[in-house]
């Protein structure tokens, strides 16, 4: 039987009696990414069985595809206290935009609106931004206010307007005010960072500062993503460079294009490997092409092969699979390394690839059950 058929039947054994039997599940159901995502939406998310429910949300939690997002939410009203959990703990590695309106409209149910206000403040997502500011009109009292201390969270620089308005309404007078001022101490801390570059001529000391000012910039975490966004585009190029670094490591997928942009077209070669690395931590699929582009130049190939590597979604490595077997035989040790994960990734995933290509590799031994019995595929 195909591995694909099978998916169904590993969504069931998260909750096997069998310890073996939860642990293959498990690990099967990483690797398929994408296609166990929709069975465990479909099957293990509508269960009957509560135990089963909460496997399915944790696993989806490992998995990390946003396409999840809202199916986990709704959980948030399961009459279960441990799926309820398991919710609060997943949500923040698969919550996209929708995923994080239905969060912030449950701010205006009196059954959900603590555990919602729990994780948004848990999350400091800053795609809850728009919902927040629009739920700060909520002819509810209770919702405005846990919609502006949530807002407050974030420090977005965007939510600027947004607090201005607020204090037309005295029971957020004060979270608008000190919000204000903390957006404004934020835009100049930053500011502050990024000039200790400006005024350095020696090589030697420009990378020591960089460094440093890349790491004083990820501290600030993701109430910095929008200034960063506007440093990607600075005359200087290692402004540029902290910036893409900060923007890798913080990890707000609203970086993702402009990276992109950058690291196909900067006129500098270091700014376009910082945003290649960058990228690779983001795992994005959006960035194959780019990647690919990247490979086939020696200046940035080691860059764009361990992006590659970290790509989430591994079936968008599928069209790329004899680029991939050319990274196997690179002369760079890293780069032949990588390929050969990427190759033994993808294998797993189709059954075929590589056995004809690559006659060093060995056959990878039959997985048994206890007993010494093959496992059945």
């Amino acid at each position: 039987m195909a591995k694909k058929d099978r998916t169904e039947d590993l969504v069931q054994d998260l909750i096997h009696e069998e310890d073996w039997k939860r642990m293959n599940a498990t690990a099967e159901l990483l690797k398929r990414g994408p296609e166990a995502v929709r069975h465990l939406i479909a099957k293990g998310l509508s269960d009957g069985n509560a135990r089963l429910r909460t496997e399915a949300v944790k696993m989806l939690g490992r998995i990390k595809d946003r396409t999840a997002g809202l199916p986990t939410v709704q959980l948030l009203k399961d009459p279960d206290p441990e799926v309820r959990e398991a919710v609060t703990e997943a949500v923040g590695h698969v919550a996209d935009a929708a995923a994080l309106r239905a969060l912030v409209q449950l701010l205006e149910d009196e059954a959900t609106r603590d555990v919602a206000s729990e994780v948004l403040g848990r999350l400091k997502d800053p795609a809850a931004m728009e919902p927040l500011v629009a739920m700060m009109k909520s002819q509810d009292p209770m919702a405005r206010r846990m919609a502006a201390e949530a807002l407050e969270q974030l420090a977005d620089p965007r939510s600027v307007d947004a607090w201005v308005e607020a204090m037309a309404y005295p029971d957020l007078l004060d979270i608008a005010s000190r919000s204000l001022k903390r957006i404004s101490d934020l835009r100049d801390r930053i500011a502050e960072i990024l000039d200790r570059l400006r005024d350095i001529e020696d090589t030697v000391a420009l990378e020591e500062a960089r460094i440093g000012v890349s790491m004083d910039l990820i501290a600030l975490g993701r109430p910095a993503v929008t200034e960063l966004l506007e440093a990607l585009n600075d005359e200087l190029w290692v402004v540029r460079e902290a910036a893409a670094q900060a923007l890798g490591i913080i990890g707000d997928l609203r970086a993702v294009e402009l990276l992109l942009q950058k690291a196909k077209a900067d006129r500098d070669r270091g700014v376009r490997e910082s945003c290649i690395k960058a990228l690779g931590e983001f795992g994005d699929t959006r960035s194959i092409d780019v990647l690919v582009e990247a490979v086939e130049d020696r200046t940035t190939r080691l860059a764009a092969t361990e992006a590659m590597s970290k790509i989430k979604d591994i079936t968008v490595l599928l069209p790329h699979v004899k680029l991939i077997q050319t990274m196997k035989t690179d002369r760079d040790g890293l780069v032949s390394y990588l390929g050969g994960l990427m190759l033994d990734k993808l294998e797993k995933l189709t059954g075929d690839i590589q056995k004809e290509e690559d006659p060093w590799d060995e056959e990878a031994p039959v997985a048994k059950q206890p007993g010494g019995a093959p496992k059945d595929e």
